[in-house]
């Protein structure tokens, strides 16, 4: 298995009650198309395509990740996370907490997933924008 790439899985999964999985963009389609394509090459023996994500179970978590780890975007996108379930997309918990993968074995259905999933889009109070 030497050079085999694979994300590490956490083993405690995603509950099924989880309230929020967060990511930071407007949703537009060649971003997601982009970072997708990045996975899979990177993971590539994983089978998957699969954008980042946070997870998050309240509202007060969701301010802590724009505050924390989503400076630089000016919105953040919430899903619940049993809507984007009810959309074949996979919740997995990988790398350190709260980051998550939403993956998906067809690119096109992942990128039509996420992009049709019912979701709340909010401005960051703590974005961080670039000067130029």
């Amino acid at each position: 298995m030497d050079g085999v790439r694979l994300p590490r899985v956490r083993l405690a999964a995603v509950p099924e009650d989880a309230l929020l999985v967060v990511r930071g963009d407007e949703l537009l389609a060649e971003i997601l198309e982009r970072d997708a394509r990045r996975f899979r090459r990177r993971f590539n023996e994983w089978g998957r395509y699969g954008v980042s994500g946070f997870l998050a179970v309240d509202d007060r978590e969701v301010d802590a990740l724009c505050e924390t780890r989503l400076v630089l975007f000016a919105t953040v996108v919430v899903f619940g996370r049993t809507d984007l379930t009810a959309k074949g997309i996979e919740v997995v918990p990988t790398f350190r907490r709260p980051h998550v993968t939403l993956a998906h074995v067809e690119l096109d259905a992942l990128v039509s997933g996420v992009q049709s999933c019912e979701h709340r889009q909010l401005e960051n109070p703590y974005f961080e924008g670039r000067s130029s």
